[in-house]
């Protein structure tokens, strides 16, 4: 019954093929029964036109109750059908053999070989030897070695405004009061000839690089006073408008440096 199962489950669409050509010749039987009836006028054609259209209509229902079979076989008895077992492996037999065909072979005993005993536990321990407990010291501190001296005597000054660093001012009249430029420098005590030194640097538009300084005794100097002090116009002369500067204390004569150069900070002047 299984084998019979697999057989139409494998080759059911094969089936279904030879099933639809023997219902096409039985309709055409049917169609052929029709067309004698219709044409003859003896008894005996009709008869035997009648005996085709029943013979081709029996044909046809075989062959719808074979498919209907057919079809009810794949979708009801092939799901819950066993699976054929597979058949047994023809390693098995190779495997098998020695036990019914075994030989009378003998076979050699090896032969015990003595292996030298090995040290007990108590021959191969070593001795235990006692640790030095390591103390711990505190390692030495690291030698002090003098700093480098400062080549100046004052440390640099540090800005403190206009802030933002960064910032944007617009329009020419900025420099009379919002640009001022602040630090501080606390221990800082300057002589009668020491100065703060604002310098200002610029990429022109033509390409150029210019440099316009300021001095004051001060800790701010504005932007007005660093042009009246015989510096040029700089206002929309930047490329990008924007400007770079810095503090640092000299001395006169020879204008000596007594500090390094602040932090550069920069503005944007529209």
């Amino acid at each position: 019954m299984t084998a019979f199962v697999s057989f139409l489950r494998v080759y059911a669409i094969w089936i279904y093929l030879l099933l639809l050509l023997g219902i096409l010749f039985g309709i055409k039987g049917l169609v052929d029964a029709r067309r004698l009836s219709r044409t003859t006028l003896f008894s005996l054609d009709q008869e035997r036109a009648v005996e085709q259209s029943f013979r081709a209509i029996i044909l046809i229902l075989f062959f719808l109750l074979a498919m209907f079979f057919v079809t009810g076989v794949n979708l009801v008895v092939a799901p819950v059908a066993p699976t054929p077992e597979s058949p047994i492996p023809r390693a098995l037999t190779v495997t098998l053999a020695p036990i019914f065909f075994s030989t009378n072979t003998p076979v050699p005993t090896p032969t015990p070989t003595r292996l030298p005993a090995s040290p007990t536990r108590a021959q191969t321990a070593t001795p235990l030897v006692p640790t030095p407990t390591r103390t711990a010291t505190k390692p030495p501190a690291p030698a002090q070695t003098p700093g480098t001296a400062s080549p100046f005597p004052f440390p640099a000054p540090v800005i403190v405004g206009p802030v933002p660093n960064g910032g944007t001012w617009i329009g020419e009249g900025q420099a009379n009061a919002a640009i001022t430029f602040r630090w501080t420098c606390e221990p800082c005590a300057l002589g009668a000839n020491d100065w703060y030194e604002v310098v200002i640097t610029f990429t022109e538009r033509t390409g150029g690089t210019r440099t316009v300084a300021g001095r004051t005794q001060d800790k701010f100097l504005s932007l007005r006073r660093l042009l009246d002090g015989g510096a040029y116009e700089i206002y929309q002369k930047a490329k990008e408008d924007e400007f770079q500067w810095y503090v640092q204390i000299k001395r006169e004569p020879g204008n000596q440096p007594l500090s390094p150069p602040s932090q550069t900070w920069k503005f944007v002047w529209k």
